[in-house]
């Protein structure tokens, strides 16, 4: 739910989805304006509003002295939906608390969750995608890996009016509800961090194309707003295509270091921890000291970017409320389809981590 809304809607919002999906079915009893008021953290007269709000709609009445009861009559609790969880890997960074999100919203709801995994391969997330319809899912929360294999497939779902939340990262700018985290804004953060410790030559770096990668390209831009704030012309930033196609990964990364060094910069933004990690694990095996020689940032705040040395500073993404919100989003599709064309995407929003990769230039 966006931050900007309403507390007593939030509520609305969430009791009218499990009213629903039958959470709560026909006649029976809602919480009171006291216990909604505990479980929400709000006042009372936030949680009454909600309740008003239901009756006033024709979900529920309420009665004196005798509380809040459903009115609804649609039972969805006798229908069981299937809705399926496409991933690159079962364990990848984050990737398990998407999991955990989505599994703990659709828990005490109707629903039946099947968790995919392409394992990296195109042509199985192809295939996978192909074998849904609205006779074999109701529903699909969709990390596209490989965007482009998936526009015609996607697209055509998304004609048929098939629900599908996406993770992440968007596709073609087509006109799907994306739940990512704010990328925009952390690579602003991590890059006026950077500033703020006095570094004035900081390099943005990616392997992936942020041209074609929704996420990245917004952390990109992040960096490059900080920068206008402080009045620095950024250069081109670096990225795999500026360099030889005959190159290993591991030759790439230390020209990029040594060029990167010989041209002044002293800070380095990477488009995520694990990246971030070999950058720093190459620099050390070329003899520099970090974060002396150079400073590093990094993305996710994975467990390991707090356990090597030094510990990485960086961007906190909550991939749990990811999951969680997706999983929200795609039932309101299902169980309100003149919703489906009509839902925004939602940012969430991250937290910059400050450890030991960033030495402050000031002292």
């Amino acid at each position: 739910m966006p931050k900007s809304e309403p507390l007593y809607k939030q509520i609305y919002a969430t009791l009218k989805k499990q009213i629903l999906t039958g959470l709560f079915p026909y006649n029976s009893r809602l919480p009171s304006e006291k216990e909604l008021s505990i479980q929400f953290n709000v006042s009372r007269i936030t949680s009454k509003r909600a309740l008003n709000e239901l009756a006033k709609d024709g979900y529920i009445e309420r009665f004196a002295g005798k509380g809040s009861f459903i009115v609804f009559k649609k039972l969805l609790k006798e229908q069981t939906f299937s809705v399926s969880l496409l991933l690159p890997f079962f364990k990848n960074a984050g990737l398990e608390q998407y999991i955990q999100g989505v599994s703990d919203f659709l828990k005490p709801l109707p629903f039946e969750l099947t968790i995919h995994t392409t394992q990296k391969d195109s042509q199985k997330q192809r295939e996978l995608i192909q074998s849904l319809s609205k006779e074999t899912s109701d529903g699909l929360i969709l990390y596209p890996e490989f965007p482009k294999p998936l526009l015609d497939l996607v697209y055509t779902l998304y004609l048929d009016d098939f629900p599908i939340v996406l993770l992440d990262k968007d596709l073609f700018d087509l006109p799907i509800p994306v739940v990512s985290s704010a990328n925009r804004t952390g690579g602003y953060e991590a890059t006026i961090h950077a500033l703020e410790q006095g570094h004035r030559k900081i390099l943005f770096f990616s392997l992936a194309s942020f041209f074609k990668t929704s996420a990245v390209k917004n952390r990109y831009l992040g960096y490059l707003k900080a920068l206008h704030e402080y009045s620095i012309r950024p250069t081109l930033t670096l990225d795999k295509s500026v360099y030889s196609l005959n190159m290993n990964q591991p030759e790439l990364i230390q020209q990029f270091l040594e060029e990167t060094k010989q041209q002044g910069y002293t800070c380095i933004f990477v488009e995520h921890d694990i990246l971030a990690m070999e950058l720093i694990s190459t620099a050390s095996n070329m003899g520099w000291s970090i974060p002396e020689d150079m400073s590093f940032i990094g993305f996710d705040d994975v467990l390991l970017s707090h356990l090597i040395t030094p510990k990485l500073t960086t961007i906190k993404q909550d991939f749990y409320r990811i999951g969680y919100t997706a999983a929200e989003m795609l039932v309101a599709m299902i169980t309100e389809p003149e919703s489906i064309h009509s839902l925004s995407s939602i940012e969430i929003p991250v937290e910059l981590i400050s450890r030991d990769s960033v030495k402050n230039k000031k002292r």
